[in-house]
């Protein structure tokens, strides 16, 4: 998952992945603006980490962004 996201050039990405009934994961896509904001909901501290991210508090992924 970082792999494509450092390809994508994203710091930040909301994956959708599914189960099947044989629990086979299945990666749908990588939505750059994805929902986040249920995560602090469920107590994961994602506000602060992206508030910090936002204002330089933290440095950004390296992303490595490919030449096209």
């Amino acid at each position: 998952m970082l792999r494509l996201m450092d390809r994508l050039g994203l710091n930040y990405g909301a994956a959708d992945i599914l189960e099947d009934e044989a629990g086979r994961l299945w990666f749908l896509e990588v939505n750059p603006a994805g929902e986040w904001a249920w995560m602090n909901h469920a107590g994961l501290p994602i506000v602060d980490a992206l508030a910090d991210l936002l204002t330089g508090a933290v440095p950004a992924r390296d992303c490595v962004v490919p030449r096209v």
